[in-house]
């Protein structure tokens, strides 16, 4: 880039600035917005693996009534993402194929 072209990207910048206001306040907010939906989007992804939600039903696999701490989901179409903990199991680390995530007591 010459000297000239960078000179003339500034002036027509600073034309936009100063004489159409509203056009830059307006990609200013809507910039700022989507910067903000971003943020809380990623926090929202990190804080919401720490939080556990404690659920009692009967397993229809084991064929017993089961206490299970399972993971909330966000960006999935089940209310759970993963169980954490299963009363089923002797060690409490669940070993099935977590089929329990898509019954229907679950989706309330």
């Amino acid at each position: 880039m010459t000297l000239g072209a960078v000179i003339g990207s500034i002036l027509s910048f600073l034309f936009l600035l100063f004489l159409s206001p509203y056009a830059i306040t307006g990609i200013v907010i809507a910039l700022l917005m989507a910067i903000f939906v971003v943020i809380f989007l990623i926090t929202e992804a990190i804080t919401l693996s720490r939080k556990l939600v404690l659920k009692r039903f009967f397993c229809p696999f084991r064929k017993v009534n089961v206490e299970a701490k399972l993971r909330p989901s966000i960006f999935t179409y089940r209310p759970y993402d993963d169980v954490v903990f299963c009363s089923a199991f002797k060690n409490g680390k669940p070993t099935c194929k977590k089929k329990c995530l898509d019954l229907p007591e679950l989706m309330a």
